[in-house]
């Protein structure tokens, strides 16, 4: 009995022992933690200016807003991040890209410890995308080099860009890809080609996800599809160039009607 009574006593004290031990070193971790919290708080650490270069569309003040959203951003709802430790640097591009669809890179770097930053480069209107068709053109949107639409056009749009159409349904098509980046590769390809050959393209017209029709300045219209190669396509325009039956010389392409290269070894085409 008495045994059990000193073995019982001494659980005891090696449970009070235990409890004070964890109090102790929950104290002291709570000590560091608030410790390191403050430091976090410090000026030293914290990112006080924001260098923006690389825009020209997009304002500096704008990009700056999002940057600041991200940096007044907190873990744990009181761990400070606008500092050279915890900055969310790959969340700063991610939320620059979504919110500015004019802008195609981000990087992001610290220059000492208070100053970030960021460099960016805006997309490049190589093409626009309009709503409607060739005959009934409506609003038109800029267009970059691999097909991703990133801004509404003015009504003022030149005529020196080709004009793309089809496709696309979205009331908003900003971000948005006409295509794969590939195969507006092979569009852009075959388009060029027929400026090499002597045609004037003014415009492209997705039919559907396979027929295309390219408008040419006189009035003239191409029409191909991809159930065969763009280069198959292309060679069968040189061979009925080649051959003389029709000329692209300015005069002679105004009277084309209409050039149709869906139909295999054949080729259809009229005058006007």
């Amino acid at each position: 009995m008495a045994k059990s009574k000193i073995s019982s006593s001494l659980c005891n004290k090696r449970r009070i022992a235990l409890v004070k031990k964890i109090g102790v070193i929950f104290i002291f971790s709570l000590f560091f933690i608030s410790l390191f919290v403050l430091f976090l708080t410090t000026d030293k650490i914290k990112i006080k200016n924001i260098v923006i270069n690389g825009n020209s569309s997009v304002s500096t003040e704008e990009i700056t807003k999002i940057v600041r959203e991200v940096l007044d951003e907190k873990y744990l709802l009181i761990i400070p991040t606008d500092n050279f430790f915890l900055l969310q640097r790959f969340e700063i591009p991610e939320e620059t890209l979504i919110n500015f669809k004019k802008i195609k890179v981000v990087d992001v770097s610290l220059y000492g410890f208070d100053t970030l930053k960021i460099s960016v480069i805006e997309r490049v209107s190589e093409s626009f995308w309009c709503f409607g068709s060739p005959e009934d053109s409506k609003d038109c949107y800029f267009m970059d080099s691999s097909g991703f639409i990133f801004a509404q056009a003015p009504s003022f749009t030149n005529n020196i860009l080709i004009k793309y159409y089809g496709l696309i349904s979205k009331a908003d098509p900003v971000g948005e890809n006409y295509f794969s980046s590939d195969k507006f590769e092979k569009i852009k390809y075959f388009i060029s080609e027929l400026k090499k050959m002597g045609f004037d393209p003014e415009s492209f017209f997705a039919i559907n996800e396979h027929q295309y029709e390219i408008s040419l300045s006189g009035g003239a219209k191409i029409v191909f599809d991809d159930k065969e190669d763009l280069l198959e396509n292309l060679l069968k325009l040189k061979t009925l160039i080649g051959n003389d039956y029709i000329k692209t010389d300015k005069d002679s392409i105004s009277k084309i009607n209409h050039i149709d290269l869906r139909y295999g070894n054949k080729v259809h085409y009229d005058f006007k």
